[in-house]
């Protein structure tokens, strides 16, 4: 998508925010009104205007934008979805956004002056919450299908440990799609999920209908503070979910003792740098979350001193760069 200028002077970027929120409400239109879905074959303006009962002329000038968006086509007169949008913007597409998109900016939008001043009247934010989670569950499997499990997977085959691993455990998953796809991908590996109680049910569902990779998914309901996990993982993964950790040591070393010889667990979580100012993207990205009550953003170093602390013999990390920002990969051993 051609969105942002070449020219990345203080007065550019300042410009191009004031294009930022008409590019965001144009995506949010076209879920809206179903126009990603609808054209998935070429139409006119009229065509479709006739159809949603809308002025033909208006709704053009927003398929044009959408269309400088490159998320449209436009050619002849006739309007179509983008081929390398289609995936993510159609209902059906198999590696959809439209749940995503259309829930969280409810939870990363707001009206940050009346956050500031505290007076904003949504209710209380408990992101530890299983109710928070549960109405989220549509919104992570979106990501994970859409994003996410793409740069984990790549993340867990370039780990030395992955051709020989035979036991996966995902902590607090969110959605069934990683340890899925790894049973899917490794016929000779088992995998396991733990998640709260309304997210494992969801999860426990779908695996129910995935046929045999699904059967090689077990699904451990319980917070993953206090449940028991069972043992002898070679591969333990927790992706954003260590915010939720009660005492962030204890869990890693419930981790270590939970792990096979010669296992690794493995982190990927923001690292937060110059003062918590960078990176922009999970800085900006959770001010509005950060204003109520919950910012829960890792410091770079944090989750490895932490594997230091319980008990890992063995700590290595590096940066890792990802289609939703970039993040830090931490990994204990022995």
């Amino acid at each position: 998508m051609t969105t942002h200028p070449d020219d990345s002077s203080v007065p550019a970027r300042l410009f191009d925010l004031i294009q930022a929120p008409l590019r965001w409400q144009l995506v949010a239109v076209g879920l809206e009104f179903a126009l990603f879905d609808r054209l998935a074959t070429p139409a006119t303006a009229a065509d479709l205007a006739a159809d949603l009962a809308l002025d033909a002329g208006r709704l053009g000038f927003v398929l044009d934008a959408l269309a400088a968006m490159e998320l449209l086509v436009k050619a002849d007169g006739r309007y179509r979805l983008a081929d390398e949008a289609s995936p993510y913007l159609r209902t059906d597409g198999p590696r959809s956004l439209r749940d995503l998109l259309t829930t969280l900016p409810r939870l990363r939008h707001g009206d940050v002056a009346a956050l500031l001043r505290g007076e904003t009247a949504d209710a209380p934010l408990d992101m530890t919450a299983p109710e928070f989670w549960d109405r989220s569950a549509f919104s992570l499997r979106s990501f994970h299908r859409g994003m996410g499990a793409a740069a984990m997977m790549a993340v867990l085959e370039s780990l030395p440990e992955w051709p020989s691993a035979r036991r996966f455990l995902d902590v607090g998953a969110g959605s069934e799609t990683l340890s899925l796809t790894v049973a899917e991908r490794r016929p000779d590996m088992t995998a396991t999920v733990v998640d709260l109680p309304p997210m494992a049910s969801r999860i426990a569902g779908r695996l129910d209908t995935a046929g045999a990779a699904g059967r090689r998914v077990a699904v451990i309901a319980g917070d993953f503070n206090d449940t028991e996990w069972g043992g002898g993982y070679d591969v333990i993964w927790a992706s954003l979910t260590l915010y939720y950790a009660r005492d962030l040591v204890a869990l890693l070393a419930k981790a270590r003792r939970a792990l096979a010889p010669g296992g690794v667990f493995v982190s990927l979580h923001e690292g937060l740098t110059a003062e918590r100012t960078q990176p922009e993207t999970h800085v900006v990205g959770r001010l509005a979350a950060a204003l109520r009550g919950q910012g829960r953003s890792f410091d770079r170093g944090a989750i490895a001193a932490a594997l230091s602390a319980a008990g890992f013999a063995r700590v290595d990390s590096r940066d890792v760069a990802t289609a939703f920002g970039p993040f830090r990969l931490d990994c204990g051993r022995g």
